[in-house]
């Protein structure tokens, strides 16, 4: 009533409490901080919703923030008002009590661990009898007890925990500094090259790929392949932005179908439209007590019958959805508008799409950053990836990071199309990169769930390059058999016996299990990541750890103009992605959101448990539960100078790196020397004097295991 009369504002209510509370200018910035995120999750969701309006199907108006804050603050007075009236204090004002915190609340910050019982640990671990502690006199107990709670828990925990990173990260560098001893063979042309996102989960399979077929050349980019684009697909409702975070989209995308299958794509449309509109009807009309109550009546034993035949017969269940969805699904020929009718980009349909120029930038800069500039094969594939699974509210922590959580098949798909263009091509070669008439980009999206890949644009694909494409494609199926294989000692209930094919079909049927909490695990096993020629790292199995990133040093200019470019994406979005996982991992209730089995989606924005009030963040249990917790490791092939510079130049990547919340080590191009960064000095790896284990292939190193194992060399993976 009071806000009605006086018709008061958001800031007027927030001066209005905070008077009232008698919260001094010095400490309006942590009460209101500690007042908002009693409430977890939703202040941080509300900021941005309203900051980076792109990021939402339906953006906050300005100015929500702040009323959420109003909101928190108006509560809090009222609460503080209650309790004093119940407490028999009414007469008292709430600035008065505040600072005396009247109301009995006991808060006492002096947590101690029992000091016996730490004594008793150290002589456990120390091996100091008890008969031999009864012989200390007086002065030694004095000075053991110091000794202890001189050393506080807080202390004890992150020495412990730089030993585990410390141990990681010898192995590994030590590893790498082994293998960059050997001398790098002559680059010769490749059978076919692929290009994979640096997702740690692409590094099998980019392993198994180079084991079945040696002559090939992988390489490792940024998941959107550099075009920050919104994007909508035939049957999509609204655009989603594809590009890290940290970007905001330049283009609008979108898919259409090709002319002679419009009628087929509108009928196929209006069924869409038809079923959606009833399937919402039902679902709102059964909230109501009536419409419940019939519902449940005439529907309710029918519903059991998909719920029952998802969780015993996945499989089964998936190709009968499958096959009734042809009815409704777009048809399988369709086209993206690449080029853009209008001078500005934007939703409008003449403005959908990018003009030749920044068609001929985007493609010259894929290239450059990864370094193939010449040698290329006869095909070359663009490999975006993503993650279908069945009943998961956390889908999209399993999808593209690079792609803000959705999938990266588009971009790969955009870019393909671009180099396959004569006019693109014509241009290129006036930049210094002439690609040969006879080479063809290919799209695909790898399906990390399943291990299954999709390929775009088939049919333009021209008939002297169907045999060659078809050889590769089966090549990639095998490869995607044996990266299933390999995930599957993950997976405890999967036994370490399976075969490639049956390993296949238990991924499979775990992305259509409906009771699945754990359909796959994501990059619950980041601890690296490469950015460097392939070359240097080849043959190295590092067993799905290691986010990597192709590029070239020598192709560079001397202001690292490419590197930084790289660094600007792969270093946030890796590093944040690796504090995702170790923060949910260390905490699994706190940083991270718990077990997923209680989550229920909010409002298409995140997930509460159950019906409780706070919007959980970070990772559920059952994405980390095997992750090892440790901040990321950045092996980058440069120099000491270039990094340092980089740095210097962009502050985003000066803050992780030189802040510690990411481990760097550089590997010189030219001297091969490893050297580790850490508060400002570099330091030089000493190679040791061991040797890396060798195996003929990946099976015979990870076989039978499940736990991480340490690096080695795979015969079968070294260039030919």
């Amino acid at each position: 009533r009071k806000i009605r009369k006086h018709q008061l504002s958001a800031t007027d209510i927030f001066q209005n409490a905070i008077e009232e509370l008698g919260v001094a200018d010095c400490e309006i910035e942590r009460f209101v901080a500690e007042s908002v995120l009693a409430l977890r999750g939703w202040a941080g969701m509300i900021w941005q919703l309203e900051s980076r309006p792109d990021r939402a199907v339906r953006p906050l108006q300005p100015g929500c923030f702040q009323e959420f804050i109003a909101v928190r603050l108006l509560l809090d007075t009222l609460s503080l008002k209650f309790c004093l009236k119940e407490s028999k204090q009414s007469e008292k004002s709430l600035s008065d009590i505040r600072p005396s915190n009247p109301l009995g609340i006991s808060v006492d910050e002096d947590y101690h661990n029992s000091t016996a019982f730490s004594i008793f640990q150290v002589a456990q671990i120390t091996g100091v009898s008890a008969y031999e502690l009864s012989q200390w006199s007086r002065q030694a107990w004095e000075d053991a007890i110091e000794e202890v709670e001189s050393f506080n828990d807080l202390e004890r925990r992150s020495i412990l925990h730089d030993a585990y990173e410390r141990h990681y990260r010898v192995r590994t560098l030590e590893s790498i500094s082994i293998h960059t001893e050997e001398k790098m063979p002559d680059r010769k042309p490749a059978r076919f090259q692929a290009v994979f996102c640096i997702d740690a989960r692409e590094e099998s399979m980019r392993r198994h790929l180079e084991e079945l077929e040696p002559s090939c050349e992988t390489f490792g980019a940024a998941g959107f392949f550099g075009i920050p684009i919104r994007y909508k697909g035939v049957a999509d409702a609204t655009y989603a932005s594809l590009c890290p975070i940290v970007l905001r989209p330049k283009y609008w995308v979108s898919e259409e179908v090709v002319f002679s299958l419009e009628e087929v794509h509108e009928r196929r449309a209006w069924a869409r439209r038809t079923l959606g509109t009833a399937s919402h009807r039902l679902h709102v009309g059964s909230r109501t007590f009536t419409g419940g109550a019939i519902v449940t009546t005439l529907f309710g034993s029918l519903a059991s019958i998909p719920l029952i035949t998802r969780i015993l017969f996945p499989s089964l269940t998936a190709r009968l959805r499958k096959s009734a969805g042809v009815l409704v699904e777009p048809p399988p020929v369709t086209r993206l508008r690449l080029e853009r009718e209008a001078p500005q980009a934007g939703p409008g349909e003449s403005e959908i799409g990018l003009s030749l120029a920044e068609m001929v930038q985007h493609c010259e800069t894929a290239l450059r950053d990864i370094g193939l500039t010449s040698g290329f094969a006869g095909i070359v594939l663009w490999i975006g990836h993503g993650s279908q699974c069945m009943n998961n509210p956390h889908e999209s922590a399993y999808d593209c990071g690079a792609c803000s959580g959705n999938s990266g098949g588009p971009n790969a798909r955009l870019l393909a199309a671009m180099l396959n263009d004569n006019r693109i091509r014509e241009q290129l070669v006036t930049r210094g990169i002439a690609i040969p008439i006879d080479t063809y980009f290919v799209a695909a999206q790898h399906n990390t769930c399943n291990d299954s890949m999709i390929y775009y644009d088939l049919a333009a694909m021209p008939s002297r390059k169907v045999k060659e494409f078809k050889e590769i494609r089966k090549i990639i199926g095998d490869a995607c058999m044996r990266n299933a294989h390999e995930r599957c000692r993950q997976f405890e209930t999967a036994d370490l016996s399976l075969s490639f094919s049956a390993a296949h079909w238990h991924v499979e049927a775990r992305s259509e299990d409906l009771a699945q909490t754990r359909p796959e695990y994501g990059n619950a096993s980041n601890a690296l990541c490469l950015v460097g020629r392939r070359s240097r790292f080849r043959g190295l199995f590092f067993g799905r750890r290691s986010f990597m990133m192709s590029y070239d040093p020598i192709q560079d200019d001397a202001n690292c103009t490419t590197l930084a470019r790289i660094l600007s994406a792969v270093v946030p979005v890796c590093s944040g992605i690796n504090m995702q996982y170790t923060l949910s991992a260390m905490d699994p209730v706190g940083w991270g959101c718990g077990s997923k089995l209680p989550h229920n989606i909010t409002s298409l924005l995140g997930v509460m448990d159950g019906a409780m009030s706070d919007l959980r963040t970070g990772l559920p249990l059952q994405g980390t539960d095997i992750h090892e917790p440790m901040r990321l490791l950045f092996v980058i092939e440069t120099s000491r100078e270039s990094i340092l510079s980089i740095m210097q130049r962009n502050d985003t990547i000066g803050r992780i790196l030189g802040n510690g919340w990411a481990q760097l080590a550089i590997l010189d191009p030219n001297t091969r020397q490893l050297s580790y960064y850490d508060d400002g000095e570099f330091s030089p790896v000493v190679r040791p004097a061991r040797e890396l284990p060798r195996v003929e292939h990946s099976l015979d190193w990870y076989g039978g295991k499940r736990h991480h194992l340490d690096i080695a060399v795979v015969r079968k993976g070294l260039p030919l």
